[in-house]
């Protein structure tokens, strides 16, 4: 084969084929993705036809017919039943609409499943109708009802909007702004509905006085904050119409209302009451609201606003359109400009081969050599130790001064090769032994140390003693932690091992319990399952590392949360800190290390935390991700896989600790967060306080006699 691909043809070939296959893949891909992207906006097109314009036309029949059922149980002599049946039979159509929409087998395979929950949480709302209708009509049901279920079903509706997300930023952004815009519109609906049946009443009470401000605040604030956000020529329309007679009307009514104005007919009874003297309350005159004048400055405010909807609608469907042709267009230029690339690279391969096939052969026959027989000769040689055998002269031969240059080249970074080779691999061979050898010394003395303050602690009975005896058990269980890493760095194991599967609650306590400010460490309630033994002691490890790095990088008054909950490829626990955060680049980062482990740079000490745990996850292939945290910090999320996870068993009685103590001493020198938990086993021994927590010990491996 050797042979065969030296020869001028197959070189010929080879660099035609090269580029012209690099260039081929580039250009499947960019039209693939391209193509990705036209169909997801030809989805989105759909989604919008068959659900979000039946949606918005369900939600205001149901806002209509929320305003007429409200005045129709506050007893106005005004109220048409015939319009509130007309204006029922308009919500149903729509309703059915949105039915149909959510059967759409296709609709449903293409968008997220999501937006499905909530579509089918919509249709299933939509179920609960015909017994509202029957309240209103038998007038079984209160005011306060019918608008808080005619609210649950709109809210639905909403919820589809939300979980709608463009895959293009730019429409994600806008469709936010525009439902936004929407629901403050449905707060103003929401307001007229109430006051609409309060004036039917002909009275307003004190709870719906209350609810009434409360609308009013929440519209106008969402209003303006989704204002800024609206394109310069929508933002301009809007500024105007708040500005408008209409409106200005509207927001003066609300205020008389939030200020205690009252309906014709109370201000008339309250006149009575005082002696037919202008209705007065709290030393001032009582505003009288009309339901005339209230229903017309409504409607006008709430139409433009409508209209003003559509408007940003109709942008937001222009803005994806020209997106859409935009995506094609560089659909049809990623297919011209693909094969202008491939015939000119073709052509120019053809060019430069046939002046450099000579020298080229006699070059690429040594360079192939050299990669595929003696550089692997090489590397075995190196690593046992043996010296390098001496390499033959590519140089002698060539002619042309360019093909020379290179093969000069090529001897130089050879010999750099096996220079580089040589001391790279007795470096880190000196290394990992330096760091094995001074970890298993420690190991050693850390476990005889262990072993002698647990005796101690079993020996003592004074609460002062005993809390001295935790604190210096504490330090040595993290300082034997420090010493596996150093071994785990290494290459090595860490010598601790358990034969039987640990419960995962007690896994988390041991990981808790190994870090300094352990007192902080919240651990939510987990499920009882349990740990594989051949993990156990690499997860404690891990997860101390994570947990400690939550504790140092966030205040200290701060709590850090650890909550697990199965999934369906394994069980994921979280450790999540109120700290500073980490910037995108840093997470980006952080994260590649963590799915990549790179080689261990002695020089970058700064991080040896972050090189364990990426060890120890690719050992026994756990998945560990950074994502930022709601509360600003950062959460580290751990998913170990299902074959690590078995069924919880009942523990066997243990005397014996699994990575460190995490103790309760009712000695007032230690906080009530240094006190965790009590040890059951405590209790057993006479006259002793139970006040230690022991978890499973661990059935280390001897790590071996340390070197004199």
């Amino acid at each position: 084969m050797a042979t065969r691909f030296s020869s001028i043809r197959a070189r010929i070939t080879l660099l035609v084929l090269v580029p012209l296959l690099a260039l081929a893949s580039l250009w499947v891909f960019i039209t693939g993705v391209t193509y990705g992207d036209a169909h997801q906006l030809l989805q989105s097109r759909d989604f919008q036809q068959k659900t979000v314009l039946p949606t918005q036309r369900l939600m205001d029949g149901l806002q209509k017919e929320r305003r007429l059922s409200m005045a129709a149980l506050g007893g106005a002599r005004t109220a048409d039943p015939g319009q509130l049946r007309e204006q029922r039979l308009a919500t149903d159509k729509a309703a059915g609409e949105v039915r149909a929409g959510s059967r759409d087998q296709g609709l449903r395979e293409a968008i997220l499943p999501e937006v499905v929950e909530r579509m089918d949480g919509l249709v299933g709302r939509l179920g609960d109708l015909r017994g509202l209708r029957d309240g209103v009509d038998e007038r079984t049901t209160d005011r306060q009802h019918v608008l808080g279920r005619y609210n649950e079903i709109i809210d639905a509706g909403f919820a589809v909007y939300q979980a709608t997300a463009p895959a293009e930023g730019s429409i994600t952004a806008r469709a936010q702004t525009l439902t936004s815009f929407g629901r403050a519109r449905e707060f103003m609906a929401r307001e007229d509905a109430l006051l609409t049946g309060a004036l039917a009443a002909g009275r307003i009470t004190d709870t719906e006085r209350v609810q009434f401000a409360k609308l009013v605040g929440a519209h106008h604030a969402i209003h303006a904050d989704s204002a800024r956000e609206l394109p310069a020529e929508a933002r301009a329309d809007f500024e105007r119409l708040t500005a408008s007679p209409a409106f200005t009307r509207l927001m003066a009514m609300e205020n008389e209302v939030i200020s205690g104005a009252e309906p014709p007919a109370a201000a008339e009874r309250l006149a009575r009451a005082q002696g037919g003297q202008p209705a007065q309350a709290g030393g001032r005159d009582v505003s009288v609201i009309e339901p005339a004048a209230w229903r017309s400055a409504s409607d006008a405010a709430n139409g433009r606003l409508f209209q003003l909807e559509n408007e940003v609608l109709d942008d937001v469907t222009d803005h994806a359109q020209g997106i859409a042709v935009s995506t094609f267009t560089r659909l049809a230029l990623a297919g011209g400009l693909g094969l202008i690339a491939i015939v000119l690279s073709s052509f120019i391969a053809v060019k430069v081969s046939r002046r450099l096939v000579r020298e080229c052969r006699a070059l690429a026959g040594g360079v192939v050599d050299f990669t595929h027989e003696r550089l692997p000769r090489l590397a075995d040689a190196i690593r046992s130790g043996r010296g390098a055998e001496p390499e033959p002269d590519l140089v002698a031969g060539y002619r042309i001064n360019e093909i020379r240059q290179i093969a000069e080249s090529f001897d130089r970074a050879r010999d750099a090769v096996v220079r580089a080779a040589e001391s790279e691999v007795a470096a880190r061979r000196g290394i990992s032994e330096v760091f094995v050898n001074l970890a298993r010394r420690n190991q050693a003395l850390l476990h005889r140390q262990l072993s002698l303050l647990d005796s101690m602690e079993r020996r003592t009975e004074d609460p002062s003693e005993l809390s001295d005896l935790f604190r210096l058990d504490h330090l040595a269980t993290r300082m034997r932690r420090h010493a596996e890493g150093l071994v785990i760095l290494a290459g090595k194991t860490a010598g601790r091992g358990w034969r039987r599967p640990v419960p995962l609650v007690d896994v988390v306590r041991g990981a808790v319990a190994e870090v300094e400010d352990y007192p902080r460490v919240r651990v939510q309630p987990l499920p009882r399952v349990a740990l594989l033994g051949s993990a156990v002691a690499d997860v404690i490890h891990m997860l101390a590392e994570v947990v400690e790095n939550a504790t140092t990088f966030s205040p200290p008054q701060a709590p850090v949360r650890v909550s697990g909950h199965q999934v369906a490829s394994g069980f994921a626990i979280e450790v999540e800190d109120r700290g500073l955060g980490m910037t995108d680049e840093a997470l980006r980062a952080a994260n590649g290390r963590l799915v990549d482990p790179p080689e261990f740079d002695p020089s970058d000490s700064a991080q040896l935390g972050l090189f364990v745990v990426a060890r120890l996850a690719q050992r026994h292939g756990i998945q560990v991700t950074l994502r930022p945290s709601p509360y600003g910090g950062t959460t580290a999320i751990a998913l170990i896989p299902a074959s690590l996870i078995v069924e919880a068993t009942e523990p066997e009685p243990s005397a014996r600790r699994l990575t460190g103590p995490m103790h309760k001493v009712p000695s007032p020198a230690l906080s009530a967060p240094a006190r965790p938990a009590v040890e059951a086993g405590r209790a057993e021994r006479a006259g002793a306080d139970p006040g230690v927590v022991r978890l499973v010990e661990a059935e280390p491996e001897p790590p071996g006699p340390a070197p004199a």
